[in-house]
């Protein structure tokens, strides 16, 4: 009689979860989100509420993997369905999740914002990381406010996530924190974000960069088309053809965005495909158009 078939070998116990980055706005999660994960997810910019959408970013260690959520920063003021909806993110953010990083800012005072924030915070009844960030800044001085704050969580690092300093640090007290179970992404998998929403948000990033503080919150970016361009002889450079839009809801931004003789549309979409074409390691020809349409913020998803 054969012998049965040995056991097969258990998958090891990991740890793994969903952590939420939690924070008023220009408090830097989208910045932090990147060092943690070791490449660029989440666009930043100096301008408050650049992040729109939750950004799943997944961090991989030897004993196992965090799914990193980072969040919008909250709109004390709703002014119309694109900050309704924005602020529903942070709040949906925090259902299903396993730990919270709350991300503060010690070069402002804690104000309503802040402390609607933490309010949130401290009513899931998860574990909570308190995270003061841009300790590379040399005027904090509101840093001993925030370290008053430390009792009221179960760890407290203090860190930069622009130059990693202490970043190393707010990852292990994250894994000291996490459940052990099954492992959601493959393990060279960092984001669940597609390409289109990706490229996206990197022309917004540049459109940030470019105009005025009254314009970014009446615009958005949509993927009309992105297609690889059939390589004419073997020896050309593989090429993406991407056709966006970016939108605007008012036929008074138009001027402001294509800029004197097109100048300022032309710089967005030169940043852009700069950067696309170092990150993808492929050229990239890139069409931009702007539109008009006094209704993409009530389709905003």
């Amino acid at each position: 009689m054969s012998q049965p078939a040995p056991p097969a070998a258990r998958e090891p116990v990991r740890k793994s979860g969903f952590v939420v980055l939690a924070g008023r706005p220009n408090a830097g999660k989208s910045t932090l989100l990147n060092a943690l994960v070791g490449t660029k997810l989440a666009i930043t910019s100096p301008r408050p509420q650049t992040t729109r959408h939750l950004i799943r970013g997944v961090l991989h260690r030897p004993e196992g993997q965090a799914v990193l959520v980072d969040t919008p920063g909250l709109f004390m003021k709703v002014s119309n369905r694109l900050t309704e909806k924005v602020n529903q993110r942070l709040g949906e953010a925090l259902e299903g999740i396993d730990l919270i990083v709350h991300v503060a800012d010690p070069t402002r005072a804690t104000g309503p914002e802040e402390k609607a924030v933490e309010q949130l915070i401290l009513k899931v009844p998860k574990p909570r990381i308190l995270a003061i960030n841009k300790m590379d800044v040399n005027h904090k001085p509101f840093l001993d406010d925030y370290r008053a704050l430390a009792p009221r969580y179960e760890a407290f690092v203090e860190l930069s996530a622009w130059t990693g300093k202490g970043v190393a640090g707010l990852a292990d007290e994250i894994f000291k924190r996490l459940p052990t179970g099954p492992l959601y992404y493959e393990q060279f998998q960092v984001t669940d974000e597609s390409n289109e929403q990706w490229i996206a948000e990197i022309i917004r990033e540049k459109l940030l960069l470019q105009t005025g503080e009254e314009l970014p919150y009446q615009c958005t970016v949509e993927i009309e088309q992105i297609a690889d361009r059939p390589r004419r002889r073997p020896d050309e450079p593989a090429t993406l053809y991407v056709k966006a839009n970016i939108l605007t809801s008012h036929e008074r931004y138009r001027p402001m965005l294509l800029g004197q003789g097109g100048r300022k549309i032309r710089a967005i979409g030169q940043a852009a495909r700069k950067e696309l074409e170092v990150a993808m390691n492929k050229k990239v020809f890139l069409e931009l158009f702007v539109r008009v349409d006094e209704r993409w913020m009530d389709r905003f998803e």
